[in-house]
């Protein structure tokens, strides 16, 4: 029998988890920065990733995620943010797309080998929690979010308002809250699916594809446009200081949203005859 001699087996999917995982529906809210290099310099030390440069500058991101499940015995509801380096891997630096961060932001790596590498993956649910780590790698701890964000169930607005609570204490302390407010805001659609996700397992660099069905809303944020706020809060956690010396008082360049649109509507009461209940 003639011996494979192409690839790699693929990692296992640990006991009580099937892949793909499907989405019942998403929203989902990313800030894109321009930061210095050398603040994403520990984070990837160790990884096999280098991270993405475009003009001097690397990337580093945050995105807010709302997404439901459907499961046999029920749905299920899950909050969580990543935060993020684009990096790639080194081994495969010679095939990796070379563009520009507005043909990146737009989804033109066609290479697939631009990522996020995630620093800190702050996530309210356990299910969510054991899946991502023993999946994918993820660098997950449970926490808990209070937001306020744009929704057809409310008058309309663009205003997202994002707020990761500390985890031992989260009536008085909060890791960091972003408000961003893209009314007014260049706008365009983009395509950066399926976005590619760096992780490690058994100290082995994975990769896997997260795929979005549809286009992004994405917003760039002028120079001298106040559009974003980030705050850092007072918590302890170590998220808290790894995401101040990652972006600092970086202005954002972009933000990217996506919503996915209702499955079905119901409709207000009418009145079909004249009358009460005639």
């Amino acid at each position: 029998m003639a011996k494979d001699t192409i690839g790699q087996p693929l990692p296992p999917i640990p006991s009580g988890f099937q892949m793909p995982f499907y989405y019942g529906s998403l929203t989902n809210c990313e800030v894109i920065y321009l930061v210095d290099p050398a603040a994403t310099a520990r984070f990837l030390n160790g990884t096999g990733l280098a991270p993405a440069i475009f003009n001097g500058k690397a990337c580093a991101s945050y995105n807010y995620q709302l997404y439901t499940a459907q499961f046999p015995g029920g749905a299920a509801i899950t909050q969580e943010i990543e935060l993020n380096i684009v990096a790639y891997p080194v081994e495969l630096a010679a095939i990796t797309a070379q563009v520009t961060f507005e043909q990146f932001v737009a989804g033109d790596d066609q290479s697939k080998l631009l990522g996020h590498h995630r620093v800190w993956v702050p996530c309210d649910s356990d299910l969510a929690i054991k899946a991502g780590k023993e999946l994918f790698g993820e660098p997950k701890f449970k926490t808990s979010f209070t937001v306020s964000i744009p929704s057809l169930n409310a008058p309309p607005s663009q205003l997202w308002n994002i707020q990761c609570n500390d985890p031992a204490k989260p009536d008085s302390a909060f890791i960091f809250r972003c408000q961003a407010n893209v009314e007014g805001l260049p706008l365009s659609a983009s395509n950066p699916s399926p976005y590619t996700e760096w992780g490690k397992v058994e100290g082995r660099l994975i990769g896997c594809r997260w795929n979005i069905l549809s286009p992004f809303q994405t917003y760039s944020v002028p120079a001298a446009k106040k559009a974003v706020q980030l705050t850092f809060g007072s918590s302890s956690h170590p998220m808290r200081k790894d995401i101040e010396e990652l972006i600092g008082t970086t202005a954002a360049s972009v933000v990217r949203t996506y919503q996915s649109p209702p499955a079905a509507i119901q409709a207000r009461a009418w009145y079909p005859v004249r009358g009460v209940g005639k």
